[in-house]
């Protein structure tokens, strides 16, 4: 089986459907263009995720209050919903497993826009966060990846915060390590980004089913990602720094 070439179909797949409803409606109505390019990713997700895992959208209830809406919620099927209505949940924090922001277009301001509203979730959530943060743009105009990086580092600057997976375009992954990626068990809490030649959707959605079911993934590893690995392609590092702390960068 090769996963490379599984992983740029998954890409493709992406890239071809992302304009399907903006070729009817133009620029007349940017919502409903944001809401199908959303609607792709839950299906990808749905098709891959097991029974035990929903996928909605909509928001967490803490004794704060809600948070922002969430453009994709996975969470527990075993769980009670506070609310549901079609794929609209309200949940709350012990039943989320998942969060994904969906962006038609990341530049840097709607970059540092989307950490920062992780930031909020995350500062909301606390000691009850116990799920992934992921980011999922269809195109991008960042072709630097240190700039990228930076922002995580500056935006993420508490452990609650911490924005596990980015794909931005068709070729761009960021991964956050807590351990290094070479399964040598130690302090490590860094950031990669990777050129992923046409392959950054296909490694998101693998390392959204990394999260969610680890001890299947890893277990069979060799079926779910490319032999080669992405550490070969790591085009830069930074590490993660709070408050005050100096920049850490390799």
């Amino acid at each position: 089986m090769n996963i490379e070439e599984y992983f740029q179909s998954l890409t493709t797949e992406f890239d071809s459907l992302k304009n399907r409803v903006r070729n009817f409606i133009q620029d007349a109505h940017w919502l409903t263009d944001g809401e199908w390019k959303e609607s792709v990713l839950r299906s990808f997700l749905v098709r891959r995720l097991p029974e035990t895992i929903k996928v909605g959208r909509g928001f967490v209830v803490t004794s704060d209050g809600p948070s922002s809406q969430c453009d994709i919620l996975l969470y527990r099927a075993s769980a009670p919903t506070l609310f549901k209505d079609g794929d609209l949940v309200f949940l709350t924090p012990d039943a989320v497993v998942g969060i994904i922001e969906v962006k038609s277009k990341t530049d840097s301001r709607t970059l540092r826009l989307a950490l920062e509203k992780f930031a909020e979730i995350g500062t909301k959530l606390g000691s009850d966060r116990d799920c992934f943060f992921g980011l999922f743009s269809y195109e991008t105009e960042i072709q630097n990846d240190q700039q990228i990086l930076e922002a995580l580092r500056d935006v993420c600057n508490h452990e609650t915060k911490i924005v596990d997976m980015l794909s931005l375009g068709c070729h761009t992954f960021i991964r956050w390590w807590k351990q290094k990626p070479d399964g040598e068990i130690q302090h490590y809490e860094r950031w990669h980004s990777y050129k992923l030649q046409n392959m950054s959707a296909g490694y998101f959605i693998a390392n959204v089913l990394a999260f969610v079911c680890p001890e299947y993934v890893l277990r069979n590893k060799w079926l779910w990602f490319p032999e080669e690995g992405k550490e070969s392609k790591k085009t830069d590092d930074i590490a993660y720094a709070t408050g005050d702390a100096e920049d850490e960068r390799t």
